[in-house]
């Protein structure tokens, strides 16, 4: 022992704080793996005016895994859309008679804009919107290959019905965007949501592209 120091408790010490650097590391680790999963914001209201009609759910999955978002009225489930790490659903915005919901969904070959008509029995239908009779075309078929429908039928949106969400839009705070939207990145703590700006052109009543401009 040299100078009243004992090498066997210093290798002790060291061995210690090494061990708490280690578990240290690790909890953070754990920490970040598992916060996305416990806070998760996992169901999601769909309001129409302040009311609630219907009940977005978020399943959690892997970001290589193909997962369902189900809308549910009550305990029944009205529909379902696929999402993975290349296409989701951004925005579901149900009309005030709680039968219609428009959902726009970015899809890997479009950002893709659509009602969900629970008054529908048939699937494709077409009222005019958008203008161009290509992109037109591509959304309604896209459409109705991309939504899991357990009760009614896919369609576009009218001129009117595109210009209904667009106002309602416009009429939201950040907060109240924020409520009404499924997040684009949910990291529990954090969450991130795409821009209204960026949801308005998709909405655009004289939108002429698959992609509208960003």
């Amino acid at each position: 022992m040299e100078n009243g120091l004992d090498p066997n408790r210093l290798s002790a010490d060291g061995d210690w704080a090494m061990k708490k650097l280690f578990l240290a590391l690790i909890g953070s680790v754990l920490l970040v793996v598992l916060l996305p999963i416990v806070l998760r914001r996992e169901a999601i209201p769909l309001q129409s005016h302040g009311k609630t009609m219907a009940v977005a759910w978020r399943p959690f999955a892997l970001p290589w895994k193909e997962t369902e978002l189900e809308v549910f009225q009550g305990k029944t489930k009205v529909f379902g859309i696929p999402g993975d790490a290349y296409g989701y659903p951004v925005f579901i915005h149900p009309f005030p008679d709680g039968r219609r919901f428009l959902c726009v969904d970015d899809d890997d070959t479009a950002i893709l804009v659509y009602l969900v008509d629970l008054n529908l029995t048939n699937s494709g239908a077409s009222f005019g919107w958008p203008p161009d009779g290509y992109a037109r075309e591509y959304l309604a078929r896209r459409a109705t290959n991309v939504v899991l429908l357990t009760n009614g039928g896919v369609r576009l949106p009218t001129f009117d019905e595109v210009a209904e969400v667009s106002s309602d839009l416009i009429g939201m705070s950040s907060a109240e965007f924020e409520h009404a939207s499924l997040p684009v990145l949910d990291l529990g703590v954090w969450r991130g949501y795409g821009p209204k700006e960026i949801l308005l052109l998709d909405l655009d009543t004289n939108r002429r592209s698959l992609w509208p401009v960003r």
